[in-house]
C-alpha cells in the first residue's frame, strides 16, 4: 500500500523537474520531531527570550502570544504551498516557484545566512553551559563549540533516520525539562498574570516603567527568533512518507506544538519571578526565575537540558539547511562545477558536501567577535523570509489557478494578508543598523542573481525556467 504513495510523490517531483534521490523513510512523527528539535523550545525559552525581555519587558508574553497566532497563519501558508511543491528546499523552494527570480534570490540569501549564524551561536552556547557544568574544564568556549559542531556534522552526514532517532530522544528530554520548569513555576507564583500581561513593564535604567508602543513594536522582530524553525518540516518533504497532505498536516502540528511549548513556559517564568527588576537585569532571566523557585541546585538540571536542546537544534540546522543548499545545486543556481558538487548525494543518501560547506563558515564564526550582532540580525532576516512567504501564498493562487493543491488553507486571503502586514510592520520598526544589514545582504543576492543569469549560466537556462523545460529543450 505504501509503494503507490512513493510513486505518486516521485511523479510529482518529476513534474517539478527533480529526481527522487533522497531516501524516503521518515514518518510524520519523525519529521515532527526534527522540526521541534529545530525550534528547540528549551533553548528558545531559557536563552532566546532574554533579548525580547530586554526590549519589551513583560510584553514578551504579549509579543509571543501574538506571534503564536501569526505562526499558525504562516503554517497554513506553508502547508498549502508545501503540498503543491514538496521539494527539499523548504521555504526557498516555495518562493522560487512562485515569486519573481530576483525576490527568490533575496529570500535565499536571507534563508541560508541563518544556516551559518544560528549553528555558530548555538555551538558557543553549548561551550558556555558545558563550562558551567564542569568548571574544571580549562578550554575556551570556541574550542568546545568546535567539537560540538564536528559531532553534529558527523551525524548529519549519515542516514537521515539516524539523525531523526537522535533528535526524537533529545526532544523528549527537552519537553520533560520544560514541563518540570512550568509546573514548578506555577507552584511558586509571585506576579499576577493579568497584570504583567495587560499592563507590561520594562527595566529602563534602574526603574520599572510602563512599556510604550515603540518598545512593543521593536520587540516583534526579535520575537520571530523565538518561535521559529517549525518550517524545517518542509526540508524533509522528499524523505517523508504519506504524501503532500501529510506534509501539510505535519507543518501545522509542528507550528502549534512549538507555540504552546514556548509561550506557556515563558509566561510561567514571568509569573514566578520574585523581583522583576532582578529578573530583567539577569543575562538569563528565565533561568534566574527557575532558580528562585526550585533553588540553585536545579541549575545543573537546566544546564544539562540546555546542552541537549542546543546540540539537538544545531544538528537539525545542519541537516535542514544542507538539504536547502542541495536543492540550489539541483536548480542549477551556481556555476557548473559548483552545481555538480552541491547536488551530490553520498552513499548514505545525504547531501554531504552541502553540510560541509555550511559547517566551514560556522566554524569560522565561532572565533569572531561580531557574532552577537549577527544573532540579533538573524531575527530581521527571518522576518524578511516570512514576509516573502505571505506574498507567495497570495500570489500562488493566481499563478497556479488551474492547479488544485492537496491542502487548501482556510481563511485565504486573510491568513497570508495578515502575515504580510505583520511582517512588514516588524521589518519597518527594526533598528537602522539591522535594516542597513538587510539592504547589504539583498544587494549581494541581486548581484549573484545577475551573475547567475549573465555570467555563470550565459547561454543556458535562466533561474526562472523550470528544470523540466530545460530537459525538454536539451532533448
Amino acid at each position: 500500500m505504501i509503494q503507490p504513495i512513493f510513486s505518486m510523490e516521485d511523479a510529482r517531483l518529476e513534474t517539478l523537474g527533480y529526481r527522487q534521490e533522497l531516501s524516503r523513510k521518515l514518518r510524520s512523527r519523525d519529521v515532527l520531531g526534527l522540526a521541534i528539535a529545530n525550534v528547540s523550545p528549551t533553548m528558545a525559552v531559557l536563552l532566546l527570550t532574554s533579548g525580547v525581555f530586554s526590549i519589551g519587558g513583560t510584553f514578551a508574553i504579549g509579543a509571543d502570544a501574538v506571534l503564536a497566532i501569526v505562526v499558525v497563519l504562516i503554517s497554513m501558508c506553508l502547508g498549502e504551498m508545501g503540498s503543491l511543491f514538496p521539494v527539499a528546499g523548504g521555504m526557498y523552494s516555495l518562493i522560487r516557484f512562485v515569486l519573481p527570480a530576483p525576490l527568490a534570490f533575496i529570500a535565499l540569501f536571507n534563508y541560508l545566512i541563518q544556516g551559518v549564524i544560528l549553528p555558530a551561536s548555538i555551538a558557543l552556547g553549548i561551550g558556555q553551559f558545558v563550562e558551567n557544568l564542569v568548571p574544571s574544564i580549562q578550554v575556551p568556549d570556541a574550542y568546545i563549540a568546535l567539537i560540538a559542531v564536528a559531532i553534529a556534522v558527523a551525524i548529519a552526514l549519515v542516514r537521515v533516520e539516524m539523525g531523526a532517532f537522535v533528535t526524537m530522544a533529545m526532544v523528549a528530554v527537552e519537553l520533560l525539562v520544560l514541563g518540570t520548569v512550568t509546573i514548578a513555576a506555577w507552584l511558586h507564583p509571585h506576579q499576577a498574570l493579568l497584570q504583567v500581561t495587560f499592563h507590561p513593564v520594562a527595566l529602563v535604567g534602574q526603574h520599572l516603567v510602563p512599556v510604550t508602543m515603540g518598545m512593543m513594536a521593536a520587540s516583534l522582530a526579535p520575537a520571530f527568533n523565538i518561535i521559529n524553525g517549525y518550517d524545517a518540516t518542509l526540508g524533509f518533504s522528499e524523505e517523508l512518507m504519506g504524501g503532500p497532505r501529510t506534509l501539510a498536516r505535519t507543518v501545522r502540528v509542528a507550528a502549534i506544538t512549538a507555540a504552546i511549548a514556548i509561550v506557556v513556559p515563558l509566561t510561567s517564568a514571568v509569573i514566578s519571578a520574585p523581583d522583576l527588576g532582578a529578573f530583567f537585569r539577569s543575562p538569563s532571566p528565565v533561568i534566574e526565575s527557575v532558580q528562585a523557585s526550585l533553588g540553585p541546585n536545579f541549575r545543573i538540571v537546566l544546564d544539562i537540558g540546555v546542552c541537549i536542546a542546543l546540540f539537538n537544534s544545531m544538528l537539525v540546522y545542519f541537516m535542514y539547511f544542507g538539504r536547502v543548499f542541495y536543492t540550489t545545486g539541483r536548480d542549477q543556481l551556481w556555476w557548473a562545477s559548483a552545481n555538480r558538487l552541491i547536488s551530490h548525494i553520498n552513499r548514505f543518501r545525504s547531501p554531504a558536501w552541502c553540510v560541509m560547506f555550511l559547517a566551514l563558515p560556522t566554524a569560522v564564526l565561532l572565533f569572531l567577535s561580531q557574532l552577537n550582532w549577527l544573532i540579533i540580525f538573524s531575527g530581521t532576516v527571518t522576518t524578511v523570509v516570512y514576509f516573502f512567504i505571505g506574498l507567495a501564498a497570495i500570489w500562488s493562487r493566481r499563478k497556479f489557478a488551474n492547479e488544485v493543491p492537496p491542502y487548501r488553507m482556510p481563511m485565504w486571503p486573510l491568513a497570508p494578508g495578515i502575515v504580510v502586514l505583520f511582517t512588514a510592520f516588524a521589518i519597518a520598526t527594526q533598528e537602522f543598523q539591522y535594516l542597513v544589514g538587510e539592504f547589504v545582504l539583498s544587494g549581494m543576492a541581486l548581484a549573484f542573481f545577475a551573475a547567475s543569469r549573465w555570467w555563470w549560466r550565459k547561454g543556458t537556462q535562466v533561474f526562472t525556467e523550470s528544470s523540466v523545460e530545460k530537459q525538454r529543450l536539451d532533448g
